[in-house]
């Protein structure tokens, strides 16, 4: 459906009237129903009403104010609570932001509410056409939208305080993840953009390994892993200063962050924190969450906790202590059996266990080889873990996850 289209049907009050009664309503019974409705173009509505249902969770605001958008920029798009965080970090109050890759605008309507002036640039003349729609719903004067190319106007353009970059991972309909294969190609254009701003903000994908961006970004001077509700959504990286500088220049903070429903936890890198020990025995196994495993900080969380790991390839932690506030996953160990199928297979059948779940971390066989291996189902509230320990021991260790 064209920008046009979809703007001109938000601007009709019958239509716009017509969504609101129907906002919950089933979309396969609703596409069809054609004829009930002959004044309202009800395939272009149901789409609408799809993305609404949807966005509802993941831009609440926007879905207050009947944003426009379609499927491709809302898929596309940062959810609000992720962009609203990135933007209380970002140390953007009072100070000028060029977004060089503007999309829907989601980060443009976090970062306008305490930045003085955002310029959002985007090529794409439908996203444009819909984002500048959507400003002036929620009243938004200090954006301005540019539809031209965002290196284009950065270089027509005096230094500015920020420039934020969150280039499309999708520039041929296929899903990239190297900066280099990302438009624009932030590596081909880093000294510019390090050039005209006091600090460089990148989104990243989730998929780029950590070591990849130090590498490829050697002026980092901050790092965020962020997962919301235990998912790893984005890494945004702060560049500042030179566009190359020596090891020893090289200053970088890096932060495991996981945004839930009552609280956010945030982790950081601690500096020069001592190697945690190695064990595999103990009452609860620990994973923790998402981001912490991202950004390479498990080590460091054990160390924090004062607890053991099994390995530091593992990620498991170990400990004869409950952990009330640990952030990540908590498992009280019922049993641990050294991997020797036969074994294993005795144990569940002996307690007629069938029904499981299984992870794996540091192993040398898949979930897919263990499923069909020991003819297990999943579901119920058995976990089984599989992992190898710093003995290069394989374990299987039989839980339970307990929560709080």
């Amino acid at each position: 459906m064209q920008s046009k289209t979809i703007i001109d049907l938000l601007n009709n009050e019958k239509t716009n009237h017509f969504i609101g009664e129907h906002i919950n309503d089933d979309i396969k019974i609703l596409a069809l129903s054609g004829d009930r409705y002959p004044k309202i173009d009800i395939k272009a509505v149901s789409g609408i009403i799809s993305l609404y249902q949807k966005a509802i969770l993941k831009l609440p605001e926007h879905y207050k104010k009947r944003a426009a958008f379609n499927a491709k920029s809302y898929e596309q798009c940062t959810s609000e609570i992720v962009a609203l965080f990135k933007s209380s970090i970002m140390d953007i109050s009072g100070k000028s932001i060029i977004n060089i890759s503007g999309g829907i605008g989601i980060d443009d309507w976090a970062m306008a509410q305490t930045a003085e002036k955002i310029d959002s640039c985007d090529l794409d003349e439908e996203v444009h056409m819909m984002a500048n729609y959507n400003i002036g719903l929620f009243g938004h004067h200090n954006i301005e939208r540019h539809l031209i190319d965002g290196i284009k106007f950065i270089e027509d353009n005096s230094k500015t305080d920020i420039i934020y970059a969150d280039p499309d991972r999708r520039p041929a309909s296929k899903k990239v993840f190297r900066l280099e294969d990302c438009e624009p190609d932030i590596l081909s254009h880093l000294n510019i953009l390090i050039e005209k701003s006091d600090k460089l903000w990148l989104k990243i994908s989730p998929m780029a390994d950590i070591s990849y961006i130090q590498k490829s970004l050697p002026t980092i001077s901050k790092l965020y892993v962020i997962a919301l509700m235990g998912e790893v959504k984005e890494i945004l990286v702060c560049c500042e200063g030179k566009a190359s500088v020596t090891k020893e220049e090289r200053l970088e903070e890096v932060y495991a962050v996981n945004i839930g429903i009552n609280k956010t936890h945030i982790f950081k890198k601690r500096e020069n924190a001592a190697p945690p020990g190695y064990s595999n025995a103990g009452k609860y196994l620990y994973e923790p969450n998402k981001s912490i495993i991202k950004a390479g900080l498990s080590a460091d969380y054990a160390e924090y906790l004062k607890i053991e790991m099994l390995d530091s390839n593992s990620h498991f932690l170990i400990s004869d202590q409950h952990m009330f506030d640990f952030q990540g996953r908590t498992f009280q160990i019922i049993i641990k059996i050294l991997y020797k199928p036969k074994l294993i297979k005795e144990y569940l059948e002996t307690e007629s266990i069938s029904k499981v779940n299984i992870i794996t971390r540091n192993f040398r066989e898949t979930t897919d080889d263990l499923w069909k291996r020991f003819k297990l189902k999943v579901g119920g509230d058995v976990y089984l873990c599989f992992t190898t320990d710093s003995q290069n021991q394989c374990w299987m260790y039989h839980c339970k996850q307990i929560y709080g």
